[in-house]
């Protein structure tokens, strides 16, 4: 069930960004060409801010100490406030490229009626979630495991790029596409094979984030503890007693951090295709090719930076045997 409700989740999200950006292409056009980069890249914030909103109270129950976390209120708080100065942008660029009324209004709007229901959806989320498993009873992913979620993304990859190949083939001998406009669906093609793709790399590691969250008892306080540590280096001390946790804890983040590498990679690749072909069609060229620019100099860093953390998890693992949960001393031999 919740992996249907992610599943629904993960394509009303990317309806409605893909959504707010059509309306700014179509309608902020005349706006300048600052304006409009600025008000192209607020409009996702309007959709996945409710999304983190509702994300939140899905992992974490807000009548729990954990749930009350002054971190968790300090994250609304930021969200909120980005999400106003993203809607402060998109009308000052509608005002600007004289828009019709209902364009910011939807907008705007929309996502405000998105941070109204996103806490009650998130709520009800959590309570279909399976109680929480005992350290030791929970089953750390093997090699086996991992090889076959691979292989289910790369099964989805090689099915999306025949379904979208054969789609572009059908369209071009129908409509007789010329070369210029066979190379842009071509690219849809490509966009759309990435895009399922990456949405198979992050549903098929959901279990695992579950697992993680289970690690450190489903508490933020504790994981953002157990991540300092882990994953940045900081010299914060942990109790002899959470030791089995936060080393569980080394050991799943790993497989996280990795999967959520492809997703990121495959799901920028497919915004590339996207903005390519707006560039050949002509549209937003500026925008495309700033943007095709950021996200180049993002990957550039985040791509080093997830290795990093993955090395840092391992090196903690590896000085905490004693401490693995699975670990059992070995008998000395008499």
């Amino acid at each position: 069930m919740r992996v249907l409700a992610f599943l629904v989740t993960i394509i009303v999200t990317t309806a409605l960004t893909l959504g707010a950006g059509l309306l700014t292409a179509l309608y902020l056009r005349e706006a300048p060409d600052a304006l409009l980069i600025a008000a192209a890249s607020a409009s996702p914030f309007l959709v996945f801010g409710p999304l983190v909103i509702g994300s939140w109270a899905a992992y974490f129950d807000d009548r729990t100490p954990s749930g009350r976390s002054r971190y968790l209120q300090r994250v609304s708080l930021v969200v909120l406030a980005v999400d106003v100065v993203a809607a402060v942008v998109v009308v000052v660029a509608s005002l600007s490229a004289r828009a019709p009324v209902w364009v910011p209004a939807v907008l705007a709007g929309g996502a405000a009626v998105l941070f109204v229901v996103a806490r009650p959806i998130g709520s009800r989320l959590r309570r279909l979630e399976p109680p929480m498993v005992a350290l030791h009873d929970q089953v750390l992913p093997g090699p086996d495991v991992i090889r076959r979620k691979v292989v289910v993304i790369g099964i989805t990859f090689v099915i999306a790029a025949i379904v979208s190949a054969v789609g572009v083939a059908v369209l071009d001998i129908l409509v007789h596409n010329p070369p210029h406009d066979a190379l842009i669906a071509a690219l849809l093609a490509g966009q759309l094979t990435f895009l399922a793709t990456a949405f198979a790399s992050i549903v098929v590691a959901l279990p695992f984030s579950r697992l993680l969250r289970d690690a450190g008892g489903r508490d933020v306080d504790r994981l953002r503890r157990y991540a300092k540590v882990v994953l940045r280096g900081k010299d914060i001390p942990i109790d002899e007693a959470e030791q089995p946790s936060a080393v569980r804890y080394a050991q799943v983040v790993q497989l996280v951090l990795q999967f959520n590498t492809a997703y990121i990679t495959l799901f920028y690749v497919s915004i590339a295709f996207q903005l390519a072909s707006g560039i050949l069609r002509g549209d937003l060229v500026t925008f495309s090719t700033v943007f095709l620019v950021l996200m180049v100099g993002f990957l550039a860093w985040a791509l080093p930076w997830m290795i990093m953390r993955i090395r840092r998890a391992r090196r903690y693992v590896e000085a905490h045997p004693t401490a693995d949960p699975a670990w059992e001393p070995k008998p000395i031999a008499s």
